[in-house]
């Protein structure tokens, strides 16, 4: 645009006015002639304004119109062909030179026509002088011009290309994948690097950077004609053309399973789809289907896996604990027998009693752990909640008034309805009424409130005693765990797994020196059901 308003429009327009002038001031004693140079130059000039070659044959036209106008005007025209060449110009000096040409031949002509003097010969150094400075400020705003485009073209790289492996990105492979759609099928490849994190928790982020840039290298090498792209975090997409579609299959699985054998650090999984005449979309659903349906199963295994490990661990646990616990009294028992055979089995009735009683002690244990791992619920059917407290209440009654502690009930209006094995409800009850009376040294209050909220029933049974501590509390439903100097340590855990097994919570909801809450969450029923 800039080159048709300056040498289509204001050259011819400054031609003229040259001419002109030098007609009506007498300058020129050949005016046909300086016309026609002047046409030659406008001709010559616009006719190879892309050929650099040709610059001589301008500054010949214009030297020649110039001598025959005898006019300093044309000083203009010799700076606009200047500055037109200095834009096509890519060496500094070579810019310098010809200006330097241009200019010694316009001052040439100049004295041809003019009285040569001091003046004349200042005008000519200020003129060379003039032309150096646009000589600069011309490859000035060159220089800043192609930085500015070769910015912009990093630029538009950085937008395409995902920096760190230097693939398309995500938005440039679906632009490429149109394109490579209106010519031919495809086939879509998808790779999942699944254990990237664990990589970069491990190793830190510079190894997963290398480890992706290593699969992008591999890519590449063995993909080169395709279009390959770093598709997510962890994924990389590939789409190559196709003719036949049993020999791309197997050239995909016998290039991917040979990346995945050269990466054995990473857990590598992928799928792929010919597109088959499907839209693009379709074609990205399929394969991406294909690739949750594998991660799902990774996930699912290793889920599993987990599981496992949790309950041997658990196994381990309770093992251990007792293993712990019947030592206890198998060690009083061989104590008091060792004893007795030392005398003879003279005073045997003197541990009689005692032996007995830890003999009772392991029986029971070895009852609650069996109740603990194996919870029976065979007689589950729909009960009122206040039966099942009102049961709970009967058979701990005689022991909170002999205590001499204060029950007080706080049922709802409406009677509220779950289905539970009611006998293991009460037990669970039971035990919590114990614990409230062991938890109260001194003469305290015992409380149940029930109350309904949305699809739950719940229970709070609270008492007055010294609370619990925060490591107490924690630990209070683990197997064996006890605060007590008598007890198993395992009615809690019963108790909690009880709950659990109803589809319920119970959890401590308040504890301090004034006492503690317990709360049982139970789901709630209509009475038909």
């Amino acid at each position: 645009m800039a080159n048709t308003v300056l040498f289509k429009i204001l050259l011819p327009v400054l031609l003229a006015i040259i001419s002109f002038s030098s007609i009506h001031l007498e300058r020129t004693d050949h005016a046909s002639l300086m016309v026609a140079a002047g046409i030659a130059v406008f001709v010559t000039i616009n006719a190879s304004q892309n050929n650099n070659k040709h610059i001589y044959i301008h500054i010949a036209m214009l030297v020649l119109f110039h001598w025959l106008s005898q006019l300093n005007w044309c000083l203009t025209i010799y700076i606009m062909l200047l500055i037109r060449q200095l834009t096509r110009s890519e060496e500094l000096m070579r810019a310098i030179l010809q200006t330097l040409l241009i200019m010694t031949l316009y001052s040439l002509v100049r004295f041809s026509y003019s009285v040569t003097n001091d003046y004349s010969l200042l005008v000519t150094l200020s003129d060379i002088a003039s032309s150096l400075v646009i000589v600069a400020l011309v490859w000035i705003i060159k220089s800043k011009e192609l930085e500015k485009k070769s910015l912009e073209q990093k630029n538009d790289e950085l937008v395409k290309i995902d920096v760190l492996t230097g693939l398309l990105n995500y938005h440039e492979f679906r632009k490429e994948l149109s394109r490579m759609k209106e010519r031919s099928e495809y086939c879509l490849i998808i790779m999942n690097c699944q254990d990237l994190r664990v990589v970069n928790f491990q190793h830190g982020y510079e190894q997963a950077n290398n480890s992706l840039k290593e699969i992008a290298g591999q890519l590449v090498l063995r993909f080169g004609s395709a279009i390959i792209s770093r598709y997510g975090g962890s994924e990389f997409a590939i789409a190559m053309e196709f003719s036949r579609s049993q020999t791309t299959e197997e050239h995909v699985k016998h290039v991917l399973d040979q990346i995945i054998e050269q990466s054995t650090h990473l857990d590598i999984i992928y799928a792929y789809a010919l597109s088959n005449g499907r839209t693009i979309n379709e074609t990205i659903e399929d394969v991406e289907k294909q690739l949750f349906l594998q991660k799902k199963d990774v996930w699912m295994k290793r889920d599993e896996h987990f599981f496992r490990a949790d309950k041997l661990k658990v196994i381990g646990e309770l093992a251990a604990g007792m293993a712990h616990e019947i030592r206890n009294p198998l060690t009083t028992i061989k104590g008091f027998l060792q004893l007795a055979y030392q005398n003879e089995y003279k005073d045997i009735d003197r541990y009689h009693p005692m032996i007995m009683d830890e003999i009772t002690r392991v029986s029971e244990l070895t009852s609650e752990f069996l109740q603990f791992s194996k919870p029976n619920l065979s007689q589950m059917r729909t009960e009122s909640i206040q039966a099942c407290i009102e049961r709970a209440v009967s058979i701990m009654w005689t022991e909170i008034e002999r205590k001499g502690h204060h029950l007080s009930v706080d049922y709802p209006e409406h009677p509220l309805y779950v289905i539970v094995d009611k006998d293991k409800i009460v037990q669970v009850l039971v035990n919590l009424f114990k614990n409230s009376i062991d938890a109260m040294e001194d003469l305290g209050q015992i409380g149940i409130k029930v109350y309904g909220m949305d699809t739950q029933v719940f229970i709070e049974l609270s008492d007055t005693g010294s609370g619990m501590s925060e490591d107490t509390r924690e630990k209070l439903f683990e197997p064996f765990y006890t605060t007590k100097g008598h007890g198993t340590g395992l009615g809690l855990s019963i108790s909690h797994k009880i709950i659990q097994d109803h589809g319920g919570q119970m959890e401590v909801t308040e504890t301090s020196a004034a006492g503690t809450v317990f709360t049982i969450m139970l789901p709630v029923v209509s009475k038909t059901e």
